[in-house]
């Protein structure tokens, strides 16, 4: 009898626990990633960040992120009134190689020291012909050649960390920050539709 109330016991604990883990949230800047757009833009704007501007139910922001001053924060959900998903950073431009992979580089680190080895990681040149100095390696990146990207997965979501660009014009460190609770109840929810 001790033996069967020892085992209900446990059964309860375990599922106790599992019911708590997949209640929490992935953190940004150390605020779940949870709740309405607006109510996590309230919590960003106390801890610095100023809005910029709203488009489809996301919102711009513009604030520090880790080592990066002044980076651009794009808080995203599928549709309005639906659970906050995701949190895009994008770190300021970079001129030259050297810099825009350190910057990768700095936050590869940081992730990696916070969440362990990422899960995938591909840091590659792609095309016949490997850029070797600075100017060059600017140039595959612009042309779509450069595929830096390092995913970590966690028990509440997961983080791309990757090396991004805009046109021609612009390069930068790019962060897709991806709640697990939110994103699966989404995605739940659309296959209900189905």
């Amino acid at each position: 009898m001790k033996k069967i109330i020892s085992i209900l016991l446990f059964a309860c604990m375990a599922i106790g626990m599992s019911a708590q883990e997949a209640q929490e949230h992935l953190k940004f800047k150390g605020i779940p990633i949870d709740g309405t757009v607006s109510e996590f833009v309230a919590k960003l704007k106390q801890k610095g960040c100023t809005y910029v501007d709203s488009h489809e139910g996301n919102v711009s922001m513009k604030g520090d992120f880790a080592t990066e001053k002044n980076c651009t924060i794009v808080v995203a959900a599928p549709k309005a009134n639906c659970p906050l998903e995701r949190v895009l950073v994008i770190c300021p431009d970079k001129d030259t190689w050297g810099t825009l992979y350190n910057n990768y580089a700095r936050l590869k680190d940081m992730l990696t020291a916070k969440y362990g080895e990422p899960a995938f990681c591909e840091e590659k040149f792609q095309g016949n012909l490997q850029p070797d100095d600075d100017s060059s390696k600017m140039h595959d990146v612009k042309m779509d050649r450069c595929k830096y990207l390092s995913v970590f997965d966690t028990v509440n979501g997961s983080i791309e960390l990757n090396i991004s660009h805009n046109g021609r014009y612009s390069c930068f460190v790019r962060l897709l920050y991806v709640d697990a609770a939110n994103s699966n109840a989404s995605d739940s929810k659309a296959m209900d539709d189905i």
